[in-house]
């Protein structure tokens, strides 16, 4: 049996696809560079913002022409549940379903429970090709300047990704949060944790292959542990006792641990706890996302928490421990959202020694509590808005990121 595999999305559904590449193999199958004589063409997909969903759309569409059976995987199916199911006749799982896979190919021997997470996104795996790419360059081309820094961030972030070493360590899956307006919760479900002693012999395996810099990562990456009898400091102090130990078995190169997009609740919740472990040299960065400095937005958001508790908090992260490179995300435009609102986020966000903030457009997904809320912000606004705080950041020596649908 031949396959090939299409990719696209976040890190943890890109690991998901290097795991497909072991299980495959392990069942016989041989993977194909390309769809022409593939038997099986498992498309993954993404949804989180418009641009992703439509580029998933338009790779499902492309997969019609080829004599093979198209099977998607990933999150578009629930986060945008009417269009695929009006628009694709297909087999498709979803990351909360992905043991499932079993039942959607034949002679199945090796089960994908139980083959061992992937823990590098390796150069093998397919995360759009770059024939695949320039076809999206060339049917998206428009001569402006958000295109083409869109076009030189997605060289520069595929250089840097071919060349660096990283060890991914996939803590959880599942999403205990609710906020109004995310649907990838639909998509990965209820919290299901990684037993800590599997993610420690993980993280042991890493260090003697020479891995140095570890990212932490799950679907709601702070809620680790929650189902399990733990909680993510918890492990974040046994991984730092695991580098102390080594360290004295005489590591060349310092470890670091990078922590990804961590709910502020959390960091709330367990502040005590991660107070003392920030102070660790082995923990670099940290990536929390606000989405807003205001609190009446926050409460529409239902993020839980307020504006002070967060940045009083990641203040005194910064405080414990000067070398922690801090990273946040902002939603502009959400409905409702005032000029004056922004502006307040934006003056309290350059309060906290950000390294970077990823300015992300509101995007309205089916089934949200947001696509309730009125007024909606047009378009023109939204992107005015990313503009001014582009550049408001800019000057206080903020590194602002453009999300997928500006970037």
């Amino acid at each position: 049996m031949n396959i090939f595999i299409e990719s696209s999305g976040c890190s943890r559904r890109k690991l998901d696809v290097a795991k497909f590449h072991t299980y495959f193999r392990l069942n016989g199958y041989e993977i194909l560079d390309s769809p022409e004589q593939s038997d099986y063409i498992l498309v993954t997909t993404c949804a989180f913002k418009k641009e992703e969903e439509e580029n998933s759309f338009a790779a499902i569409k492309e997969y019609e022409k080829y004599n093979a059976k198209v099977i998607v995987y990933g999150c578009l199916p629930d986060i945008s549940p009417s269009r695929f199911h009006k628009t694709c006749d297909y087999e498709y799982i979803t990351p909360k379903q992905i043991n499932e896979i079993d039942s959607h190919f034949p002679q199945i021997r090796h089960k994908f429970a139980d083959v061992s997470d992937a823990n590098i996104m390796s150069g093998e795996v397919n995360h759009s090709s770059w024939s695949k790419a320039f076809g999206k360059f060339v049917g998206s081309y428009e001569l402006s300047k958000p295109f083409i820094r869109r076009s030189f961030q997605y060289l520069r972030n595929r250089l840097a990704s071919d060349a660096k070493r990283q060890y991914h360590l996939f803590t959880s899956r599942g999403c205990l949060g609710a906020c109004s307006y995310c649907a990838v919760r639909y998509a990965v479900g209820r919290i299901q944790s990684k037993q800590a002693g599997t993610l420690l012999m993980e993280f042991e395996r890493g260090l003697k292959s020479g891995f140095r810099d570890f990212i932490l990562l799950g679907d709601d990456v702070g809620a680790y542990g929650q189902d399990i009898d733990t909680n993510f400091p918890a492990l974040l102090a046994a991984l730092i006792e695991k580098i102390r130990a080594a360290n004295g078995a005489s590591l060349q190169k310092p470890v670091k641990l990078h922590i990804e997009e961590i709910n502020p609740r959390w960091l709330i919740q367990y502040r005590r706890e991660f107070m003392d472990l920030v102070e660790s040299p082995y923990v670099a960065s940290l990536l929390c996302p606000v989405q807003s400095a205001n609190d009446r937005v926050l409460g529409l958001m239902n993020r839980g928490h307020t504006v002070q508790d967060i940045l009083q908090t990641l203040q005194e992260f910064s405080n414990r421990n000067h070398e922690l490179k801090l990273h946040t995300q902002i939603i502009v435009g959400f409905p409702s959202e005032t000029e004056d609102e922004l502006e307040e986020t934006l003056t309290k966000i350059v309060t906290i020694p950000f390294e970077s903030v990823t300015i992300f457009p509101y995007d309205e997904k089916e089934n949200t509590e947001a696509a309730k809320i009125q007024p909606k912000m047009p378009e023109n606004v939204i992107k005015a808005r990313i503009v001014k705080a582009q550049k408001y950041l800019g000057k206080h020596k903020i590194r602002p990121i453009l999300s997928c649908n500006e970037r």
